[in-house]
């Protein structure tokens, strides 16, 4: 029976020192200011993006933008999934940041992976550059800081076809098509 507890404690802090490999001290800030996510917000964005289908191009706000991914993140997947909501805050010259409220315990220490970067188009696909991103007060880094970058990149590529992308102060707007 010794045995066993030790072999499951080295596991675990095999497992930590492997987790904070990709990890420092340090905290990523969220913009102060508040953003609302509602299943009418989601609505209003759902329909900007469908009009911007039609018209060739697309404004969301970030209370629609957040909406719209937390909705859409909750209709796409089961209830075990650990993600509760996503907020997004847009700055200009497309630098944004996002927080993903993960379901309380899915995290130690806290519930909220935060993320900064910029927003641009690639091979005609709106992309996120991450240039920091931190949990619970640690900064992650390497590949953990990759595979954070292909989930959202991930994400993004459905989208469709972009030819530009541009943010402000509250707004993204996406140009479709060439």
């Amino acid at each position: 029976m010794l045995n066993r507890r030790i072999w499951v404690v080295a596991m675990v802090a095999l497992l930590a020192m492997s987790a904070l490999a990709g990890c420092a001290m340090g905290d990523v800030a969220a913009p102060d200011r508040e953003v609302p996510i509602s299943v009418d917000a989601a609505l209003e964005g759902q329909n900007a993006g469908l009009a911007g289908l039609m018209s060739g191009q697309v404004t969301w706000s970030e209370a629609q933008l957040s909406s719209f991914l937390t909705e859409l993140l909750r209709q796409n997947t089961g209830p075990n999934q650990p993600i509760d909501a996503i907020t997004v805050w847009l700055e200009p010259d497309n630098h944004l940041h996002a927080r993903i409220a993960m379901k309380e315990g899915v995290l130690l220490g806290g519930n909220n992976v935060d993320v900064m970067g910029t927003v641009m188009v690639e091979n005609n696909q709106v992309m996120v550059n991450l240039t920091s991103a931190g949990a619970n007060g640690m900064m992650v880094s390497g590949p953990l800081m990759d595979l954070v970058s292909s989930y959202i990149n991930g994400a993004l590529g459905g989208f469709g076809v972009a030819a530009s992308v541009t943010t402000d102060s509250g707004s993204i707007t996406i140009s479709i098509g060439g």
